[in-house]
């Protein structure tokens, strides 16, 4: 009976090694015991480890108990000569294996054909032509279809793994310098060393000519360098030329901003000229008929030729509502103030009325008004509740009898805070009412004192500070009203002011509340002074930058702040017509700023005054929008309330807020002419 013989190998590597060797269906790998566990040889399949040692091992398809010793044969022999050279008969076998029928050289990417013959994939493409759709094959003659015509359609033929891993096993070998390999030159089997650039294994002989042409080939690598360094010199100097190119489209950019900056720049001076302009003849107008009204008053022999007294009363009554339509003409005068909005780049007329409406509406209302208890708002959450369920109802309101055209508002630290003082800027003088029988206690004036506006206190010293936006200083009284002194003068240097208006005490940069400095809005300057009380000596400044590379003058940060607080760690200034709130540390680091141009929640229009509460949450009177915005330290929005109009709980202007201890809010409106407290 003629008996089948096969190579035992791994499953999915079955190269057919003869034309009578059929395929195996063996399942299972016989040497994988002894693969794991001789690490010499684990990464090379049993088919090479035992060539290499000569132990070639062949069996029988009906025999399982020679299957058994012969797998305990091939171990033992392979064990016994993993250290030994191959001999003539195993590398025999091998290169017979691996070598090409067709050009009888070793194979390279080797395709098998379904008969199992193996040959180089560059051989079998030398046999198709370009418009065949089949290949022969040399040995058996069968005919094999291409799913691609021509040589491409050998490409897709399957690739002989088994042998392709040998290859790849033995190229390891080689690389490794391992045994005697054949030399790639002169094919001589024999001690022979890799080359790491080729990859090729050559003798000793060989060697020396190797060494040779590789020495041969650095000229080549001279030239190479020298070409990389004649391209870079190109690429950089197309890198010069592109950037260069790149300047002059960014000079070419800016100035067609700058002339489109200038074209603009020139529209708004007009446009402030013309502002400049209407002033100057709406004023001329208004004197103008304050000339003739004085006139008319004047001339006491026309009031007497007058017989009968009903007329003279009659005329009386005419030239007292003519007085009193031209003084409230001139109390209202400039109040719509000009202000430069940088963000949009026009400008806004920030006092102008608007409708009623046009405003977003104030927070719901609710009927009941919680306790105001500070012992009961002692935490942030519990502050933020009271005012989101706090109805916002004054509780007090003082009109024209009493007040004219009031500014800034505070509450004395001393007395247990009864008095209230209000800046008012008709009468020239600062008026001293106590807040709980709400009548006039006192008045604080003085010759030089021409528009009287923020308000600030010094318990320490018992001091009460003006400033003077038309006299350009901060007067000083003592808390009985006795003039004392007089900080600053008009000017642009350092303790000088320009139309100084909202003013507050607090620490100094170390907080101690043993040092009380003065904060001034120095807003014609755009600019904020620390100031001391005593002798208006300059600690530092706020809101000046250093000049910009290439020019001499310094910057500003801020656009006529006009309402500054200060609470235990932190400076808060209302930049009026930049139309935010900045936060400051109190040793002039900015901290933060939120709000922008609008009638938004969160968005100011002309805000002019700010206070802070015990928590340091921040109530900035919204003025041109009619309103009072409260926030968080964070800049977040917890309420609004207000609104335009004039009665009970609505604002035309808040010129002045202020927060007492006990939770009272307390807000002077200018155009109204009242004071609220809610």
């Amino acid at each position: 009976m003629k008996k089948n013989f096969r190579f035992t190998h791994r499953r999915g590597l079955q190269p057919r090694i003869m034309s009578n060797i059929p395929r195996s269906r063996n399942k299972s790998c016989p040497h994988e015991e002894e693969v794991l566990g001789n690490k010499k040889f684990e990464s090379r399949p049993p088919i090479l480890r035992q060539m290499s040692s000569g132990s070639l091992n062949v069996r029988t398809t009906d025999s399982k108990p020679q299957r058994t010793a012969a797998r305990t044969k091939t171990t033992s022999v392979s064990d016994k000569t993993d250290t030994a050279l191959p001999n003539s008969m195993s590398m025999g076998i091998m290169n017979d294996l691996l070598e090409c029928k067709l050009c009888n050289k070793r194979l390279r990417r080797p395709k098998m054909l379904p008969c199992q013959h193996t040959y180089c994939l560059s051989c079998l493409q030398g046999l198709v032509q370009p418009t065949s759709k089949a290949v022969d094959c040399p040995d058996c003659g069968l005919q094999v279809p291409l799913r691609t015509t021509g040589p491409d359609g050998v490409v897709e033929l399957p690739p002989n793994l088994y042998l392709d891993s040998l290859l790849t096993v033995l190229q390891q070998d080689i690389a490794c310098g391992a045994g005697d390999q054949r030399c790639s030159r002169c094919q001589t089997v024999g001690s022979a060393s890799s080359c790491q650039h080729c990859r090729q294994a050559f003798c000793t002989v060989c060697w020396a000519s190797h060494i040779t042409e590789l020495k041969s080939q650095l000229p080549s690598l001279l030239d190479q360098l020298s070409g990389a360094k004649e391209t870079l010199d190109h690429r950089i100097q197309d890198f010069r030329d592109v950037c260069k190119r790149l300047k002059q489209h960014i000079n070419l950019a800016v100035e067609v901003k700058i002339q489109t900056l200038r074209v603009e720049e020139e529209k708004l001076n007009i446009r402030a000229n013309e502002l400049l302009k209407q002033g100057e003849e709406s004023v001329e107008n208004l004197l103008g008929r304050i000339r003739d009204t004085e006139q008319t008053v004047s001339k006491g022999s026309d009031f007497d030729a007058i017989s009968e007294n009903k007329k003279k009363v009659a005329m009386f009554l005419q030239l007292h509502r003519t007085t009193s339509a031209l003084l409230d003409e001139v109390s209202h005068w400039s109040e719509a103030r000009p202000t430069f909005d940088a963000d949009n780049f026009r400008i806004d007329m920030a006092g102008e009325s608007k409708a009623a409406g046009e405003v977003e509406e104030a927070d719901d209302v609710f009927d009941d008004d919680t306790v105001r208890n500070i012992a009961q708002v002692n935490s942030p959450d519990s502050l933020y509740h009271h005012y989101r369920e706090r109805a916002f109802t004054p509780r007090v309101s003082l009109g024209r009898s009493v007040l004219q055209r009031p500014a800034g508002v505070a509450v004395a630290p001393w007395d247990e805070e009864v008095n209230m003082y209000i800046a008012g800027t008709e009468g020239r003088q600062v008026l001293v009412i106590d807040r709980n029988r709400m009548k006039l206690v006192h008045q604080l004036s003085a010759a030089n004192m021409l528009y009287p506006h923020g308000i600030a206190f010094s318990k320490f010293l018992r001091e009460v500070y003006v400033t003077d936006k038309w006299n350009h200083c901060v007067h000083v009284f003592s808390a009985e009203g006795t003039y004392l002194r007089q900080l600053g003068k008009k000017g642009h240097a350092e303790g000088h002011f320009q139309s100084p208006e909202g003013i507050t005490s607090g620490p100094g940069p170390n907080g101690k509340d043993d040092e009380t400095l003065l904060y001034v809005c120095d807003t014609g300057n755009d600019r904020v002074q620390i100031i001391h009380p005593c002798d208006g000596s300059v600690i530092y400044i706020l809101g000046i930058l250093d000049p910009l590379p290439g020019h001499k003058f310094k910057r500003t940060e801020f656009n006529q702040p006009t309402g500054i607080a200060v609470s235990q760690d932190r400076i808060v200034v209302a930049d009026f017509g930049n139309k935010r709130i900045k936060t400051y540390s109190l040793t002039g680091e900015r901290l933060s700023e939120f709000g922008s141009m609008g009638e938004a929640r969160g968005q100011f229009h002309s805000p002019e005054c700010v206070a802070v509460d015990h928590l340091g949450f921040i109530l900035v009177g919204d003025s041109g929008n009619a309103r009072v915005q409260i926030f968080r330290p964070n800049g977040t929005l917890v309420r609004i309330f207000g609104g335009r109009g004039s009665s009970p709980g609505k604002f035309a202007w808040v010129s002045g807020i202020a927060v007492t201890n006990n939770m009272d809010i307390i807000i002077t409106d200018s155009r109204n002419s009242s004071v609220q407290i809610f």
